[in-house]
């Protein structure tokens, strides 16, 4: 999700907009309980991720291909902002990697920062897990950070870490071209072992000067000689898509030939 302007994403404490979360709050809550204390086979089980997923619930959106996830939908605007079966995918591939630190630059209401640390702890309880945004606007944090091994960076950016290194690195903030490459620069390009970018098939962005579809596909070229490459995309139009970059062995971004 893009790191949006403070008036879009700052958040809603009102009464009513808290009271309405609440239940997803919790809902939330319960569903990170159970990925903590899943069996070895669950965690590891497309089917239990995107279960779990679908019972965290989806944030509203009106895009015509969210039309299938009408039923998973919460009521408040605090849930998973991925196209579900892709970050199902997604997730499942992460479990793959030793993951011990791991940094997300652009959190929004941070459903999906919950998600993807609560199953890569389960997989590595010693796993940190950074969340960065330009807003404070992580829904109910001090909540989640009981049971998750969370740190928060906020309001900060990729350049508050510039040069930092972790073992996992996740792209979801500015979605102009030079936002999405800047993020890679300050702090994707040191991964340890993988970096991701969303909305890969965003072309909604195109017009920000190629957007974050032309910074993937740009660095997707220059780290395809010593990273596998996954691209998750199952939109039925081409929309949203995660990319993900594994690095095979050696120090392939500082490599320079």
């Amino acid at each position: 999700m893009p790191m949006q302007a403070a008036s879009e994403q700052t958040e809603d404490k009102s009464p009513a907009a808290v009271d309405l979360r609440e239940p997803d709050v919790i809902k939330g809550l319960r569903v990170v309980k159970d990925i903590l204390d899943c069996t070895d086979e669950q965690l590891h089980s497309r089917q239990f991720i995107l279960k779990k997923i679908l019972e965290f619930g989806i944030a509203r959106n009106p895009h015509a291909t969210q039309a299938r996830w009408t039923r998973w939908h919460n009521s408040s605007r605090f849930g998973v902002i991925q196209y579900p079966t892709e970050f199902a995918d997604f997730i499942k591939q992460l479990l793959t990697i030793d993951i011990e630190t791991a940094v997300e630059i652009g959190v929004y209401w941070g459903a999906s920062s919950y998600m993807i640390a609560a199953f890569l702890q389960r997989m590595n309880p010693k796993l940190k897990y950074t969340m960065v945004d330009i807003n404070d606007s992580a829904v109910a944090f001090g909540r989640f950070s009981k049971l998750l091994n969370l740190e928060k960076l906020m309001p900060a950016t990729s350049q508050n870490l510039l040069g930092q290194s972790f073992d996992f690195v996740f792209i979801d903030a500015d979605h102009s071209y030079m936002g999405a490459k800047g993020d890679w620069l300050n702090v994707g390009r040191y991964a340890h072992k993988a970096v991701a970018f969303h909305d890969i098939h965003g072309h909604e962005y195109d017009k920000l000067n190629g957007g974050v579809v032309r910074a993937w596909n740009e660095i997707k070229d220059a780290l395809v000689m010593d990273h596998s490459i996954f691209e998750f995309a199952h939109s039925p139009v081409r929309w949203m898509g995660i990319g993900l970059a594994v690095k095979d062995d050696g120090p392939a971004w500082q490599r320079k030939d």
